[in-house]
């Protein structure tokens, strides 16, 4: 399954189309023609095209599981990258959003005692980074593994904000846990490049999405969930009042269970502004046709609830009854925009996929928070300020934000996200087993069991099945012969066991195949007995007493072996975890995972030793997430039955 058509992304490039430059704001020359690269990712009769300008989703296109296997584009917008460009795009369709996105009272803000104004486009504010922001703009793109990476170079002073910043985004399509699912991935990161300057960044995209395609409906009947207990109310010119407002004390707002979208803006109508049942069953009725007092509707910030354990937390879903979208970030805020202004006044209609009206779409713009630029909040009370935008300084100079859209179209789904634990409780989902788990004993509870159950030799840190040991060496060695080990620029090759124990696997095969090797082990109890396990050959070897979760690796190597640890972590943890030991890997170095493995369910909690044995989807997702691709698949032969099934995995940088 780790090498099949049914896990592997296309990426196909598409004829370039070339442009005029009208520069857009950024002052470049009008005669230089712009070429815009358009991209295809494939993978699960699901297609996505991304395009350089703006960085953006142009078609999201679905294979529905109906008897005509009919095509769903479930993204709003131009039907083209020559439509998008002509129309100067003023819904902002499709795009990555920034410098700053979201709105900025009046424009003005205030870093370092210096004050900036933002060109204002939005009423009396300015809105996703100005008219000539990076949605406005043609980056760079070029092809990679599973998908596509667009960068583009903003430079200082661009739509009056201060440093010159990198900026890069990330797509790539990849299988969810499910058989028919996919995530498509957007990662978003900054560099600031200036050594003086300080300047806020709050990346967003903002495609507007309708599951069912065109639909005399509209996302009417689409039904939306919100994993928030607060959101930020508003003023009338869309400002964030600076307060956060309980769920609790506005059911209204309130998105925390699936609630279908048709029923929140008539709630809305009635209790928000003031309308009759009667006038919002007409406004429904007619969305062609203008509502006297202005479009009205759901445009606001949610506080994202926090969910340790989790690796990337769980945002919002939305669904009709064909397709489910789940969206997945690490950011602290979701805005929920339901297209209250589509249609409203006819701008920049040609070239679009259809006529769009109001609540024809609902966009999920995962951010920092709305108008929060600021640079020091220590005498400010409100909890707002803990979403408040990024400032990037010389000595803080990175900004990252990952999205992931998870699509899924089997009724069925669920089933690949369902798993136990050993005391035969049922969960749902992932996320309902870590929301049911104790993380601030999580770890120590580990710990405490191996004190108490694993004694200093190999039978004991096997948990009583050391009898297995010589055909797991031998499966381990077998797997790596045809790994190219590479060298430091001494020529030597370093490896490093991970969660090493006695250090069983250093002993029986890791020193075979390199000059020096690290043991990275929690418990100094056997920390301190792998030098005699190992004998003559521990003066090759450095011993270092270490939490997982909390190691920094200083070396670079050659290759860094994990079996039977990572069952220890959160999902976090392990994605953070990989991403370390990524970075120090020599060029074309690897990281062997070796872990227990189910077949029937997601997961499987051991309530007494508080580990996770996981899926080989729900693995593949981790190890995706971390920034690694698996180059070699194999299984463990010759367990005994009663084992779970083991898979030896060989990871590099994707």
């Amino acid at each position: 399954m780790f090498d099949s058509d049914d896990r592997r992304t296309t990426v196909t490039e598409m004829e370039p189309v070339q442009v005029e430059n009208d520069s857009s704001g950024d002052g470049d020359s009008h005669s230089c023609p712009i070429t815009i690269r358009t991209f295809a990712l494939q993978l699960r009769n699901t297609t996505v095209h991304v395009c350089s300008w703006g960085a953006g989703i142009l078609r999201f296109l679905v294979q529905q599981d109906d008897e005509q296997k009919s095509i769903v584009d479930i993204v709003c917008g131009y039907q083209s990258v020559e439509d998008i460009h002509l129309s100067k795009n003023p819904y902002y369709f499709h795009s990555c959003v920034g410098r700053v996105a979201n709105r900025i009272a009046r424009g003005k803000f205030s870093l370092g005692g210096l004050h900036y104004q933002v060109p204002v486009n939005n009423g009396p504010n300015a809105l996703h980074g100005g008219p000539g922001g990076l949605s406005h703009r043609n980056w760079e793109a070029m092809g990679i593994e599973d998908g596509v990476r667009f960068t583009f170079l903003s430079p200082d002073g661009d739509q009056g904000f201060p440093g010159t910043v990198q900026f890069t985004a990330s797509y790539r399509l990849q299988p969810s846990l499910s058989d028919s699912g996919v995530t498509l991935q957007l990662h978003m990161e900054a560099l600031l490049l200036d050594d003086t300057s300080a300047t806020p960044i709050n990346m967003a995209h903002h495609s507007y999405f309708n599951l069912m395609g065109r639909s005399t409906s509209g996302i009417l009947e689409h039904s939306l969930q919100i994993n928030a207990d607060a959101y930020t109310p508003i003023n009338r010119d869309g400002i964030p009042t600076k307060l956060l407002q309980s769920l609790d004390d506005d059911p209204v707002m309130d998105f925390r269970y699936p609630r279908t979208l048709q029923k929140a803006l008539h709630e809305y109508g009635v209790h928000k502004v003031g309308f009759s049942s009667m006038d919002i069953d007409c406004h429904m009725s007619d969305r062609d046709k203008p509502i006297s007092s202005g479009p009205y509707g759901i445009d606001h910030n949610y506080v994202v609830r926090q969910q340790p354990g989790m690796s990337l937390p769980r945002v919002s879903t939305l669904s009709c009854p064909f397709l489910s979208l789940t969206i997945y970030s690490d950011t602290p805020g979701i805005q929920c925009y339901t297209a209250n202004y589509l249609g409203s006044d006819g701008e920049s209609i040609h070239g679009m996929k259809e006529l769009y009206r109001r609540w024809d779409a609902v966009c999920l713009e995962t951010q920092h928070f709305p108008d929060s630029i600021c640079d020091d909040i220590s005498n400010l009370s409100s909890p707002f300020w803990k979403g408040k935008c990024p400032i990037l300084t010389p000595g803080h100079p990175q900004y990252s934000h990952t999205v992931a859209y998870q699509l899924e179209k089997s009724l069925t789904w669920q089933k690949a996200y369902q798993g136990s634990d050993t005391e035969g409780n049922k969960y749902d989902s992932i996320e309902a087993m870590w929301d049911d788990q104790d993380l601030s004993t999580w770890y120590q509870r580990a710990k405490e069991w191996y004190e108490d159950n694993c004694d200093t030799t190999v039978d004991g840190v096997l948990g009583g099945i050391g009898y297995i040991s010589d055909q797991d060496l031998k499966g381990s060695k077998e797997f790596c012969i045809d790994l190219d080990i590479p060298c430091d620029e001494d020529g030597r090759k370093w490896s490093c066991e991970v969660g090493a124990g006695i250090g069983r696997v250093t002993k029986g095969l890791l020193l075979d195949l390199v000059d020096r090797c690290d043991l990275i082990e929690s418990s100094s109890r056997l920390l301190q007995a792998a030098p005699d396990h190992i004998g003559s050959h521990a003066c090759r070897c450095r011993f270092y007493c270490h939490e997982l979760q909390e190691w920094k690796p200083s070396q670079k190597y050659s290759i860094i072996w994990i079996q039977w640890v990572l069952c220890y972590l959160t999902d976090k943890d392990i994605v953070e975890f990989l991403s370390r030991c990524s970075d120090r890997l020599l060029k074309n170095g690897w990281i062997i995972l070796k872990e227990n493995t189910c077949e029937n369910e997601a997961f499987v909690v051991d309530v007494d030793d508080a580990s996770i044995t996981r899926s080989v989807p729900y693995w593949l997702d981790l190890i995706s997430k971390s920034g690694l691709r698996v180059r070699k698949m194999q299984w463990q032969n010759d367990f005994p039955d009663e084992i779970y099934p083991v898979p030896m995995l060989a990871l590099q940088r994707g």
